[in-house]
């Protein structure tokens, strides 16, 4: 057994001290934020419309924002269709629990890869292996508040605002790193809009989102996550980053 000494103890109890000023949690906020977790968690289905704008450095235009509008379908736990349209192009994901399809709109071409057989298994892998990106994954993570906590200095409840005719509680997350800014739907528990800054040396880049036509536990038909090849569409292979 190790045996601490005075100074050991007074060492401890100094560190833990700084932690607890440096850290801190609102109650309040951490009781929104788990109740919206279990409300995701208890869905068998949803689909949703995701507004969102884009901060990209350019080294020559300094910062340019990309706005995109995501259609978002999805069964649990092994079925997800979105379908993309903005200044990025437009293109769409199918996946059905073996594989997923990209496919762009504008070019005719589509990739199949095979992936891990849940949602959230498949958005790392490819997010790991090829810089894919999904509107708002981070919401459907059973661990959002402890990764919040994990990752935040700082998370306070803001008070109410409205968003889109919804009132809505008002929660900041602030780290070293970024801060997050959410607004989560008082009647469904249901995220409504988030802010996110990424602190960077010479600029703070902002992603930003603003969800809409909420339907929870919808009954979606096994047909709309499995993709057809269009007539003379190019068939290519996605390289790893």
């Amino acid at each position: 057994m190790k045996i601490l000494t005075p100074s050991t103890v007074l060492f401890v109890l100094i560190n833990f001290q700084i932690i607890a000023q440096e850290s801190s949690y609102d109650t309040t906020a951490i009781k929104i934020l788990d109740r919206m977790g279990e409300k995701i968690g208890e869905l068998s289905s949803c689909s949703y419309t995701l507004n969102n704008s884009l901060d990209v450095a350019d080294p020559e235009l300094k910062i340019i924002k990309y706005l995109i509008i995501n259609d978002v379908y999805m069964v649990g736990p092994n079925k997800m269709k979105i379908e993309s349209r903005g200044d990025k192009g437009h293109r769409g994901y199918w996946y059905n629990g073996k594989h997923i399809v990209y496919y762009s709109y504008d070019e005719n071409n589509y990739a199949v890869l095979d992936v891990p057989p849940t949602i959230m298994e498949t958005i790392d892998s490819l997010n790991r292996a090829y810089g894919i990106d999904f509107p708002a994954a981070d919401f459907f993570y059973p661990y959002f508040t402890d990764d919040l906590i994990e990752n935040s200095n700082q998370i306070v409840y803001r008070g109410k605002s409205n968003v889109n005719g919804k009132e809505c509680s008002n929660i900041l997350a602030v780290g070293s790193e970024q801060s997050i800014q959410i607004w989560i739907d008082d009647d469904s528990a249901m995220p409504m809009k988030f802010v996110i800054h990424l602190y960077k040396p010479d600029s703070h880049i902002q992603y930003e989102g603003t969800f809409s036509n909420w339907i929870l536990n919808p009954t979606l038909q096994d047909s709309m996550f499995e993709f057809t090849p269009p007539a003379n569409a190019n068939k290519l292979r996605l390289i790893a980053k």
